[in-house]
């Protein structure tokens, strides 16, 4: 009996000790929001008020240690996101999961962001100015709280070595950001592969092919299937989600009820946690604006102040080729340039990884750029090279002077010139003031093409008649500045730019225009919008392109062919609004019966053309911006050779194939949601959860992940809640809104703003999650400017300078 009483009273002791050790673990490793702190460097007290949701306002005696102090608030909610995004660019992923990221590694050194990153901080060191010293500033606060503060949980269960950031790493996430809004990287090898089956295959996507029966594609079988299946695969790979779209628009003073500027801005981009954007309020003798940060970069790229607002969508241009280049045969180390054979050249890449032998790459590199050859999995390296161009490595990398200009801009114009300096990626900016002004500017270096390339395939690098020409001057960019009908708007629709009495559509990987048709359509329907009318477009779900696909797929299906429970799903699906809300019926059907018309019309000729790598050049083109854009087009062409199942003699067409793919949407909705087409409703499928990296593991997923929960909007809708158009996905939500902001200049303290999920990027904060039931209900938190508000609900940290 007392060796039991003994042993029990040890087994208590224990769970006292461990739950003691876990609390006070925990406590260790939330952020400090109130008390006081030394922060070597400061040359004053800087003073960081945390309002109620844990965002920083920072006022500093001068703008260095605004910066210092910033670097420190933000590594102490994100030191572990900082970790991980500065690792993508060079390549460095492997060092903390090991082989898994190993190709995704080889792809990014042999692309070479790294090289260019290093280059640019050598040109920003030689010329010096107030940028420098503040993104050093920025780092000292960062560096100083990786020596002081706690180890993030996920470094430390991954066994992360402290390593302090760099300007290297600042223009190494600038540099990801830039790649993950290029489409042209997932969208032109698929492409390609459909050109090689014929110019009748190709015709029915959305894109310009007046040239494509003259123009050759410069690929074999395995270039184009490689390329699309190896970059569709880096993406999914990734740990951090890409950018992906975005809506904005800003109203002037004649459409606004309170005689002032409001701007609106929501970036789409894909979900995760800790969430993109850090928001945080600078005070300082030079400064005094709120900045929404990625993580590891100083400057904030959303802004405002009491003077201007800005707001950024991806502008969706194509500023990427693939060139095919060809090989001396008499020396493979030398390429033709045009008129002469050009020595390639190299570089070796080690790449250290986890519990693994390092893995050595060479990449060569030509006039176009790298050759993606070796980075390709199934590419074999006699294949002729294939090299990447991209306007990014093109010119000085100015993006972070930018960033900083834009956030002390005054006016319109110091805006405007803050965004000439911007090359890549290609941005749509939005603009507001308190002066009264509106303007929407594309920004990036939009590049000139002979006018017989069609940049969506890959292109004979050889012989440089495919080489680009030169790029349009900032003023011949599409831009709107003060236009009379009183508002400007974006939602990465496709731009149109007169110039000299001739229209010039800008190629690129535009998403259909359903937003940008509903933002219109809304905003012209009343004389004057209240932030309130404008806070309910964010929300706005319905979708105009699906009511008229819903028309044109009733006229196609083969009613007479269905059982009753498929005629029952159909009635369900005929008598659909649009709408995506919470009591929606009829849009499950709609998203899944699209999915199949493109699978059961596709795999077939794919597979036949490609074996079975058509299925992964399918799923890579279903990934893809394009896919969206083509689908009436696609479903409305009659004579498609896509239509005919290449297995059966017989030659089939639009409507057994539309048949076919409904019958397999009530089977697929029957199968994941039940029989009882009750259960179809929106919210019962359409869900949204948060991944962290390591809320794969599912022993980790309820402490790391946030959610899920059930949300309304839909892919392709204002409210753009976006999923993979995979059987596997479909529904499960992956991208939208990665902030909501609404500035108001009738009084900038009326400001409202939201994250999806919260500031901190620390599990045990109070605020890792605090913002993510309002988020999906649509709410708003308040943003300030002036610290008596601030001041009203908030803790104060004090940091303090060290001898």
């Amino acid at each position: 009996m007392k060796i039991i009483k003994y042993v029990f009273i040890t087994l208590v002791m224990l769970l006292l000790v461990s739950s003691a050790f876990l609390f006070f673990y925990t406590r260790h490793l939330t952020p400090k929001y109130s008390g006081e702190a030394d922060l070597p460097g400061l040359t004053q007290t800087a003073e960081v008020l945390f309002d109620s949701y844990g965002t920083p306002h920072i006022f500093a005696e001068s703008d260095e240690d605004a910066f210092r102090a910033l670097g420190y608030v933000h590594a102490q909610d994100r030191l572990w996101q900082m970790e991980l995004m500065r690792r993508i660019a060079p390549g460095r992923l492997s060092e903390l999961f090991g082989s898994d990221l190993v190709e995704t590694d080889v792809f990014f050194r042999t692309l070479g962001i790294h090289e260019y990153s290093k280059s640019s901080v050598e040109a920003l060191k030689k010329r010096g100015g107030k940028m420098l010293v503040l993104a050093e500033a920025y780092l000292q606060g960062v560096n100083q709280f990786q020596k002081d503060g706690p180890t993030p949980i996920e470094c430390t269960m991954l066994g992360v070595e402290d390593e302090p950031f760099t300007l290297e790493d600042i223009y190494n996430i600038t540099g990801y950001m830039s790649f993950s809004f290029a489409n042209a990287f997932k969208t032109e090898p698929a492409v390609s592969a459909f050109a090689a089956m014929g110019y009748d295959y190709l015709k029915v996507f959305d894109l310009d092919t007046t040239r494509s029966e003259r123009i050759k594609s410069y690929t074999t079988d395995s270039n184009h299937v490689a390329i699309a299946n190896q970059v569709n695969e880096v993406f999914n790979k990734l740990p951090l989600a890409p950018f992906i779209g975005s809506n904005s628009w800003v109203i002037a003073p004649q459409k606004s009820s309170t005689g002032r500027v409001i701007l609106c801005n929501d970036p789409h981009i894909g979900y995760s946690q800790p969430a993109v954007w850090y928001e945080a309020h600078l005070s300082s003798p030079g400064l005094n604006y709120v900045g929404y940060h990625v993580a590891g970069v100083p400057f904030a790229f959303l802004v405002h102040s009491e003077y201007v607002a800005n707001g950024l969508t991806m502008f969706e241009n194509d500023d990427v080729d693939f060139y095919r280049e060809q090989v001396n045969e008499q020396n493979p180390d030398q390429y033709w340039a045009v008129d002469h054979w050009e020595a390639f050249d190299k570089r070796r890449e080690v790449i250290k990884v986890k519990d693994s032998a390092d893995v050595e790459i060479e990449v060569r590199l030509t006039r176009h750029g790298p050759v993606i050859n070796e980075a390709i999995k199934g590419l074999a390296e006699t294949e002729a090279p294939i090299s990447v161009w991209w306007v990014y490595f093109k010119f000085p990398n100015y993006i972070l002077d930018a960033a900083h200009e834009m956030a002390v801009a005054k006016n319109m114009e110091d805006m405007r010139k803050a965004a000439e300096k911007i090359h890549a990626p290609g941005l749509n900016l939005m603009y507001g003031d308190n002066d009264g002004n509106v303007a929407w500017w594309a920004v990036g270096k939009l590049v000139k093409r002979p006018s017989h390339v069609n940049s969506k395939l890959i292109l004979d690098g050889a012989s440089g008649a495919d080489d680009p020409q030169g790029y349009y001057e900032f003023n011949e960019n599409p831009q709107a500045v003060n236009p009379p009908w009183g508002y400007v708007y974006s939602a990465n629709n496709q731009p149109v730019m007169n110039i000299e009495d001739s229209t010039v559509l800008y190629p690129g990987y535009y998403l259909p225009g359903n937003r940008a048709e509903r933002i219109v359509k809304v905003l012209e329907a009343q004389e004057k919008f209240s932030k309130d009318d404008l806070k309910n477009l964010f929300l706005d779900s319905k979708s105009i392109s699906a009511i008229e696909m819903q028309k044109s797929l009733m006229s196609l299906v083969e009613i007479n062919a269905l059982n009753e429970g498929e005629r029952t799903a159909l009635e369900q699906f005929n008598s659909w609004d649009g709408m995506h809300e919470e009591d929606t019926y009829g849009a499950a059907i709609y998203y899944t019966w699209v999915y199949f018309i493109y699978e059961i019309a596709m795999i077939d000729d794919l597979k036949e053309r490609f074996g079975e790598k058509g299925s992964d050049i399918f799923k890579a083109f279903m990934s893809a911006h394009l896919m969206k854009r083509s689908i009436p087009t696609f479903i409305s062409a009659a004579d498609s050779p896509w239509w005919d199942d290449v297995a059966t003699e017989t030659t089939e067409g639009r409507p057994e194939m539309v048949t076919a793919a409904f019958k397999e949407t009530v089977r697929y909705l029957s199968d994941r949601f039940g029989e009882d087409q009750e259960n179809w409703k929106w919210t019962n499928v359409h869900t949204l959860e948060h991944p962290h990296p390591l809320g794969a593991v599912d022993m980790l997923k309820p402490l790391f992940n946030v959610g899920p929960f059930a949300i309304t909007g839909s892919d392709m809708v204002v409210n753009n809640q976006g999923f993979p158009f995979s059987k596997d996905k479909l529904f499960n939500v992956s991208f939208g809104p990665s902030t909501r902001r609404i500035i108001d200049f009738s009084d900038i303290n009326n400001s409202e703003s939201i994250l999806p999920t919260g500031q901190s990027g620390v599990p045990f904060s109070d605020h890792y999650d605090d913002q993510s039931e309002m988020y999906i209900k649509g709410g708003w938190r308040p943003v300030y400017l002036s610290r008596t508000k601030i001041e009203e609900n908030a803790t104060l940290l004090t940091l303090k300078p060290t001898n």
